[in-house]
């Protein structure tokens, strides 16, 4: 998971993943945010998170995220979706 985002080709692929998820989920709604703002650090748990708290990106979807959500995030990286063909990001 400390490198996953590092994973993704720059561009529009990841944006891709996130509308794909969101249709897996059957979503009627995705919305998008893009924060220029930056955060202090004072009030941090540790200097490393620094790095972080500059832009961010948001993403929403109006689907329920379900315990087997859950699970499969817990095994990020593993082919939880090849067990599914009826989900988007299959391929």
């Amino acid at each position: 998971l400390r490198h996953i985002l590092e994973l993704y080709p720059e561009g529009t692929p990841i944006l891709s993943e996130l509308i794909q998820n969101a249709d897996d989920a059957r979503a009627t709604t995705v919305k998008v945010l893009f924060n220029l703002k930056s955060y202090g650090t004072s009030s941090l748990l540790g200097p490393k998170m620094a790095g972080w708290q500059g832009q961010s990106l948001y993403v929403y979807n109006d689907a329920t995220f379900t315990n087997r959500d859950f699970q499969n995030l817990v095994k990020i990286g593993q082919a939880s979706k090849l067990d599914r063909l009826v989900t988007t990001g299959r391929f």
